[in-house]
């Protein structure tokens, strides 16, 4: 038997190491790897680059060239893979505690905080703008009502606020709101802005971190459960469909983090290659510009990851509290009640007191089977 090749050996490591590794660390390692060497074939690294070198060389490659890459890529891949929670939670903005950090943490958190204020004045702007243009056409409606049947025409200055605002709404529907489409839609489009981001007390550096913190504070607040405390106990028992949904999810956003994170490296190695070869140090823009938009797909994924998470939840709720042995809640009042002390008594309270519900033997939340009756083969 012939010993398996270097291309085949750096084609199959990835695959044994399973999917998830295969899809979330090889390509952004080949891109940082395939990056990296075109600019030593291009002849960067004594010089200004050359594109007919780089010609030359990608013409007159060789197998062992492309195995070395590839095995190249496995190990840069294998790296990072350790690295993925870190890198996620320094694009979220968790950057320590140092005096820089601060300076840091304080500037952006207020640059979030004053576009929160921005967005909450510029809907109200677009809402009074909107209204200003209804308002006119129910004037005009009401002059037209008077002039023809003045019994039955209702004059809007005597409607109170929610009457008003109602009138406003339904008037929307109309063909004569044309005029007020446009307001109307971009002042639609500002509460999924709003959205993504949490109290102001809880805002952080970055924009994917408010999403995923904006969610963590929003997911379960209904049923007074704590996201971040009981997520992981439902990823145990909930089903597999629910789980594969949730690790696509998932997928996605680590991909987007660790692509986010590779093209920032490889920004700043050409830059590095680059810096003193004149126009050819714009070339790294490529690779910013994969950064950013690799960023900003991030926190797409992110919003989708934790609405799944969100639904997970929703689902499984109820298996959350069999599995835990409590007593299942009559209606939703009941349901938060218990769930206060139950989230006191995850965090580690000692005096939280719950009514625990034993199941008898036999049913599945215990896992023993029920007993053979006599003379059953």
């Amino acid at each position: 038997m012939t010993a398996p090749s270097l291309p085949d050996t750096a084609m199959n490591l990835g695959s044994r190491i399973g999917r998830y590794f295969s899809v979330v660390s090889i390509l952004p390692a080949l891109f940082l790897s395939a990056w990296t060497f075109f600019l030593i074939e291009s002849g960067a690294w004594w010089g200004p680059p050359s594109l007919g070198r780089l010609a030359h060389e990608l013409t007159t490659v060789k197998v062992s060239d492309v195995a070395w890459l590839l095995l190249g890529t496995v190990l840069v891949a294998l790296f990072l893979h350790p690295l993925q929670l870190a890198m996620t939670k320094i694009l979220e903005g968790y950057w320590g505690s140092s005096r820089i950090a601060v300076a840091l943490l304080r500037r952006r958190i207020t640059h979030h905080r004053k576009r929160f204020e921005r967005l909450l004045a510029r809907r109200d702007e677009l809402e009074q703008r909107r209204n200003r243009v209804l308002t006119k056409l129910l004037v005009g409606r009401y002059l037209r009502a008077l002039a023809d049947d003045p019994a039955t025409a209702q004059d809007p200055i005597k409607w109170d606020p929610e009457q008003l605002k109602r009138e406003l709404e339904n008037l929307m529907f109309s063909t004569e709101a044309h005029r007020a489409s446009g307001t109307h839609a971009a002042m639609a489009s500002i509460p999924a802005l709003l959205a993504h981001y949490p109290d102001p007390d809880r805002m952080m550096p970055t924009r994917l971190g408010n999403t995923l913190r904006s969610a963590e504070d929003s997911i379960g607040r209904q049923y007074a459960l704590d996201a971040v405390r009981t997520t992981p106990y439902i990823a145990l028992i909930a089903p597999e469909t629910h789980l594969s949904y949730l690790q696509d999810a998932r997928q996605q956003l680590d991909t987007s983090v660790r692509l986010c994170v590779v093209a920032l490296l490889v920004t700043a190695e050409t830059v590095g290659f680059l810096c003193t070869d004149g126009w050819w140090l714009l070339t790294a823009l490529g690779p910013y510009f994969l950064a950013y938009i690799a960023y900003r797909a991030s926190i797409a994924a992110a919003a989708e990851y934790m609405e799944m998470v969100r639904t997970v939840l929703d689902l499984n709720r109820f298996k959350l509290y069999e599995s835990l042995h409590l007593e299942q809640p009559g209606d939703t009042e009941a349901e938060r009640a218990n769930n206060v002390k139950l989230m006191d008594l995850l965090a580690g309270d000692d005096e939280a007191n719950l009514s625990y519900v034993h199941p008898v033997a036999g049913t599945p939340s215990t896992g023993d089977s029920a007993s053979t009756p006599p003379k059953t083969p």
